[in-house]
């Protein structure tokens, strides 16, 4: 987890204070609605994340097809959410899974990158060239100097987010297929606790998504003001899970014992018609 924070603190550097400190509120924001109000609010979060992707491929459509962008993203966003509204317990249960899967294949990617081998020593004359390298052994003047040179020195984010990507697949690549093992097993453990408990593994899903918000706007918000928290961490890389894993604890209790769904409101008139119904 560590090595991955300072990949990503690394990246962010790039970016101006203005857009860290709305980058950072945003995740801050969508994180703790997350964290502590998932399962109460999981029919408008799957509404709004229908509409996120309705928008997206309106958008896409409106380019293939040559027609009004904005209103192609506003009918696809309409038409998503409403889809997305009448299919949520269906969508609910595969978006846990979905995320149990990933926090097994990123847990072990993390544990991976966390132990990459340092270059090799003194012996020039035999020293392979290094495909990757680990931020963990550099300073951060050096972590920028190898980002400018593996993103061949551009200075677009995005261009910066692919090299950095690129170079993070080369570290893992030769675990590739352990990793794609340690998805598929916690995708087919999750299927199976959400058989049985499905509220409890749906609460920790929205616990594990909601913390990892809150820890990327906070490190996105920090670094606004020039706080480099992940470089300070590295005499306790530990300190980092032990906090995540305590917050998705607190989370998940939380929305267990003290939240339940919203659920609609109806009119008087139709409970009443109710009440006669059973009398």
């Amino acid at each position: 987890m560590y090595e991955l924070l300072l990949r990503m603190e690394t990246l962010l550097i790039g970016l101006r204070s203005p857009a860290l400190l709305g980058i950072g509120a945003f995740a801050l924001v969508i994180g703790l609605v997350f964290w502590l109000g998932g399962t109460r609010y999981s029919t408008r979060i799957i509404g709004l994340i229908g509409a996120v992707i309705g928008a997206a491929a309106g958008l896409i459509v409106s380019r293939q097809f040559n027609l009004h962008p904005w209103l192609s993203m506003l009918v696809g966003a309409v038409a998503m959410a409403v889809l997305a509204i009448l299919l949520r317990k269906a969508l609910i249960l595969a978006l846990a899974v979905l995320i149990l899967a990933a926090v097994s294949g990123a847990g072990y990617v993390s544990v991976v990158l966390d132990h990459m081998a340092p270059p090799p020593a003194s012996d020039t004359a035999v020293r392979q060239p290094m495909v990757y390298q680990s931020f963990l052994r550099m300073e951060p003047d050096a972590r920028l100097n190898y980002i400018d040179r593996i993103s061949n020195e551009s200075e677009t984010f995005l261009d910066r987010l692919k090299a950095l990507l690129a170079d993070t697949w080369a570290a893992i690549q030769p675990h590739k297929w352990i990793a794609l093992i340690a998805i598929i097993a916690g995708a087919v453990l999750a299927l199976v606790l959400v058989w049985f408990i499905a509220k409890i593994i749906i609460a920790l899903a929205y616990s594990i998504v909601g913390v990892t918000a809150v820890f990327f706007g906070l490190q996105a918000a920090l670094l606004s003001v020039n706080i480099h928290v992940a470089s300070e961490l590295y005499p306790r890389p530990w300190l980092l899970p032990t906090v995540f894993l305590v917050l998705v604890a607190i989370g998940w209790i939380w929305q267990l014992l003290f939240w339940r769904p919203v659920k609609m409101k109806r009119e008087p008139s139709e409970v009443h018609e109710e009440v006669e119904g059973r009398e």
